[in-house]
């Protein structure tokens, strides 16, 4: 039995009917030839064989008796398997439905505390629509973000992949003899003894108590800063209010030449701008659309990977988050770019960031999950002023393609948890020639959807390659001391509230070892 962290018990704290907190996304295949024999009792058969290389896909939560100390995992002296697969076929489904829509669907709905936190949905009839052929199949993947764990972000999607096509042999899983459920008295005079070493650990058993000391952190810190009173109160938007449980997954792919070429006529900017400067431009007009006007630009939150110092060193060890301007209020779609470039320069975030081929050692699942578990853990010091506007995450993927035995992964959508205040999220993900360009959010803002949100992605990447050509207007340079001041000060300030549960947690630690 194992005790979650502080920062993984505040997650389920976080959590609510309407803000599941699991991560993963949709994943279609192709199969290699019509002779295929691959299928849902297949993928449950190779799915049987993986479950001793992971502890989450056997273990679930347990409560300490009257909440005295922290859930526990724990071994699921129940678990089935057939509890956390589902074979769907779109031909079936009583309504004309796309795969999204299914999605969607899936992710509106919690996991089940009571069983081990994941699920996987096998989905096929998808040549009901364009695109999509009786090769195609889908896995609809959730792992929820307390399962995930933060320094190598193992997911599902991590035990199917491989480099190359290989048929693999299927052998009897081997036998497992689950560990007895923790018995409660034994639990509760434990708890009762741990309480006179743990006191900060009992303080962030209740919610208000949780939030509160995040809150209290930021606004200490707040107060040493040489910050404008206002920096910190993002422009309010219709995509940041009280959100339901309903979500809205939508995709576009943008080809990586098309990216290229847009950087090789600019010079001086990264591809990673020209993402965000399209995501900027995308949000300008969706916000337009629906009568929004904002005098501050929005605030983005973005999780990066920085450089380790060893090779080594899963990418848990190489996240942290920095908070950028999108630039909103700028109208010329490429001077936005050099704007979004410059700010990202002047805060170093190019000197430390890793580089992209050493990333995509990774499946990129397992990065975008542990960047949702960066973001979220950021929600929890946002909890009653909001630091942002969204979460962006671009994550680079491996350049080749990746298959699950001999079947090709031809689509790669990470979807991305949602919050009270954060009603869209955004992420990108490069993989095998693409981007994908994947915008979560819930359909019951105060916004109109008469388009879809990929409508003004591709506008915006239309109105970027228009204007490429045209004279650029010259961008106002900032007086050098405020705009630096401003800038390190509040990209400390986001470093120290990722790492205070760290620091904490081992405070914490040396505390009870001297103790003892």
């Amino acid at each position: 039995m194992q005790s979650l962290s502080e920062l993984d018990s505040s997650f389920l704290l976080l959590e609510s009917e309407r803000s599941p907190l699991h991560v993963g996304g949709v994943f279609v295949f192709k199969k290699s030839n019509s002779r295929s024999r691959f299928n849902f009792n297949r993928f449950r058969d190779i799915l049987a064989t993986k479950l001793g290389n992971e502890p989450f896909f056997r273990e679930r939560l347990v409560e300490a008796p009257l909440n005295l100390d922290m859930p526990a995992w724990s071994d699921d002296p129940d678990f089935d398997l057939d509890n956390h697969l589902s074979h769907v076929s779109l031909r079936d489904q009583t309504a004309p439905c796309t795969l999204l829509e299914l999605a969607s669907e899936i992710f509106s709905t919690p996991l089940d505390r009571s069983k081990p936190l994941w699920s996987a949905t096998y989905i096929d009839g998808l040549e009901q629509h364009k695109g999509y052929t009786k090769l195609h199949f889908a896995l609809v993947l959730k792992v929820h973000i307390t399962a995930i764990d933060g320094a190598t972000g193992e997911d599902i999607l991590s035990q199917l992949l491989h480099v190359s096509p290989e048929i693999s042999e299927i052998s009897d899983p081997e036998p497992w003899t689950p560990a007895p459920l923790p018995d409660s008295n034994t639990w509760l005079g434990n708890a009762y003894n741990n309480a006179l070493n743990i006191p900060l650990r009992l303080a962030h058993l209740a919610k208000d108590t949780a939030a509160g000391a995040f809150h209290n952190l930021l606004f200490d810190q707040l107060q040493k800063l040489n910050l404008p009173a206002s920096l910190m109160s993002v422009a309010p938007t219709p995509i940041n209010q009280r959100i339901s449980s309903k979500r809205v997954i939508d995709n576009i792919e943008i080809p990586a030449e098309q990216i290229r070429q847009i950087r090789k006529q600019l010079h001086d900017v990264t591809t990673n701008d020209i993402l965000m400067g399209i995501c900027a431009e995308a949000l300008a007009h969706y916000l337009k659309d629906n009568g929004t006007t904002t005098s501050a630009p929005l605030v983005a939150l973005a999780p990066i990977s920085v450089r380790s110092t060893s090779l080594d060193v899963k990418s848990g060890n190489q996240i942290t988050a920095t908070l950028f301007s999108l630039a909103t209020t700028e109208s010329h779609p490429i001077k936005r770019i050099r704007l979004i470039h410059e700010a990202a320069s002047n805060e170093n975030l190019y000197d430390s960031a890793i580089s992209a081929n050493r990333l995509t050692e990774l499946v990129p699942s397992c990065v975008a999950a542990i960047s949702a578990r960066v973001y979220s853990e950021f929600m929890l010091a946002q909890k009653f002023k909001p630091m942002f506007n969204l979460p962006i995450t671009n994550i680079p993927g491996p350049q080749f393609p990746l298959y699950f035995e001999d079947n090709e992964l031809c689509q790669y959508i990470c979807a991305s948890p949602l919050f009270d205040g954060i009603g869209l999220a955004m992420m990108i993900v490069s993989y095998n020639g693409v981007f994908s360009l994947t915008t979560t959010y819930c359909p019951d803002l105060e916004v109109q959807h008469e388009k879809p949100f990929t409508h003004y992605i591709q506008a915006a990447l239309d109105n970027i390659l228009s204007t490429m050509n045209e004279q650029e207007p010259e961008i106002a340079a900032e007086p050098e001391t405020a705009r630096n001041g401003i800038i390190e000060d509040v990209v400390g300030l986001v470093n120290n509230l990722l790492t205070f549960g760290q620091k904490e947690s081992k405070t914490t630690e040396n505390s009870g070892s001297e103790t003892s």
